[in-house]
């Protein structure tokens, strides 16, 4: 599994506010008219008030989520990977569970708060939830996410160093200079220009998804090509079957459909990128 693969992200707060509500009110169905764990036995006053109310402890850190993965997502220089998607949902679904411990001492049983039973109530009815909570939260956050290319990056001075698996490679150039690069099995051509403005090409022994994280102006328009947007030529086709021409680099590139939108948007947003 590569953790560092860059993924779609749900940056909407409206879809964030959907997906919350979708799962709210599920869980509030599951509760209200299934009853599992005998609360159909229970006699509580107010039960499916009550029992209704557990929607507010899937919404609520849903949206607070949010603000985290959002800052989270702008420090990755508004870049998603895949280790960012499985540490949001793993801390979101223990968020949730909190909350919903929470409520239940404090208004479904009205008694004492303490977090003493929380381990084994987290096995007996949190766990549970998970085989169907977590695919639906999943399902619904690629359905509703979308790729995101990031405005036109600050020049920076600084050399950006990428080191292949053998020792004796290793290749410096300034993040301006980031043409392309191609994955290849087991290695990568990263295509870059020199001094005097020629296209060279390196081949290293690493992936994808541990360039991209290395290089700010790296984009993923397809699963084996990473490009500058800023030598952008032209885009062509649609989202079914799209390509992009690149100044410097010879033949078309491909790209996926959700890569192409958001390349699409990008290049309208930036006029001015292409050299």
């Amino acid at each position: 599994m590569q953790l560092n693969r860059s993924i779609s992200y749900t940056s909407s707060w409206k879809y964030t506010f959907f997906i919350g509500l979708i799962l709210a009110l599920g869980l509030a169905f599951v509760l209200v008219f299934l009853q599992p764990f005998d609360t159909y036995s229970n006699k509580m006053p107010y039960k499916e008030l009550k029992l209704s109310g557990y929607s507010i402890c899937v919404l609520i850190p849903v949206l607070i989520l949010h603000v985290f993965e959002e800052f989270w997502f702008k420090k990755n220089k508004r870049k998603w990977f895949l280790i960012n998607e499985i540490v949001s949902l793993s801390l979101g679904f223990v968020f949730i569970c909190i909350v919903c411990y929470v409520y239940n001492y404090t208004v479904v049983n009205d008694v004492i708060f303490n977090f003493d039973d929380f381990y084994d109530w987290l096995i007996s009815f949190a766990l549970p939830f998970v085989p169907i909570f977590i695919p639906i939260w999943v399902y619904l956050r690629y359905r509703l996410c979308k790729v995101t290319i990031p405005s036109k990056i600050k020049p920076s001075s600084k050399l950006i160093v990428i080191k292949g698996t053998n020792s004796n490679e290793v290749i410096e150039f300034q993040s301006s200079s980031f043409v392309m690069a191609k994955s290849q099995a087991n290695y990568v051509d990263v295509y870059i220009l020199n001094k005097n403005g020629e296209l060279e090409k390196h081949i290293l022994r690493n992936t994808l998804s541990a360039l991209i994280s290395q290089i700010p102006r790296a984009s993923q328009v397809h699963r084996s090509f990473l490009i500058n947007t800023d030598y952008v030529r032209n885009l062509q086709g649609n989202t079914r079957k799209g390509a992009v021409i690149l100044n410097y680099v010879s033949g078309v590139i491909p790209v996926s459909p959700k890569h192409f939108t958001a390349l699409k948007i990008h290049l309208q947003n930036n006029p001015k990128t292409s050299k």
